[in-house]
């Protein structure tokens, strides 16, 4: 032996390269990669639509809500009215009015007491619907009238 390293008889001098298998994990990685980022920025679209409606949606609630506290008091016989809300958007009121003793309830007293709990629900009708928003107001007749 002359301390000369064997040569291998299928690798020619200046044909060093890859395998085909070390090009197939690299391929798999970059794949692996590509989808794993994909998947990231499809769950920040998504994760970012579903706030931008229940950002919209709480909008909504806290207008309504203003309108109907801006309002002139309304005695058993009437109701509120809010603004239209936005597309993809519906707004119930719901009206329960102060007995006196210490509860609310939907039928109206004998005599008003002048205070009135108003519950504000908002709906959104979406292709991809989140929970509704509730807020409730206490609306009291002015002692000024």
């Amino acid at each position: 032996m002359t301390g000369r390293p064997a040569r291998r008889p299928w690798r020619r001098r200046g044909e060093e390269g890859e395998t085909l298998v070390e090009v197939l994990v690299a391929v798999v990685l970059i794949g692996v990669a590509f989808v794993t980022i994909l998947g990231g920025i499809g769950t920040a679209i998504i994760s970012s639509a579903r706030q931008q409606q229940v950002t919209s949606a709480d909008s909504v609630i806290r207008n309504a809500a203003e309108k109907v506290l801006g309002a002139p008091y309304v005695s058993c016989a009437g109701g509120y009215e809010t603004p239209t809300p936005p597309a993809g958007y519906t707004v119930t009121v719901t009206i329960e009015h102060w007995d006196g003793v210490g509860a609310f309830g939907r039928s109206c007293p004998t005599a008003d007491t002048g205070v009135q709990k108003v519950t504000l629900t908002v709906h959104s009708t979406g292709p991809h619907p989140v929970r509704d928003a509730t807020l409730e107001v206490v609306k009291r007749e002015s002692m000024l009238s």
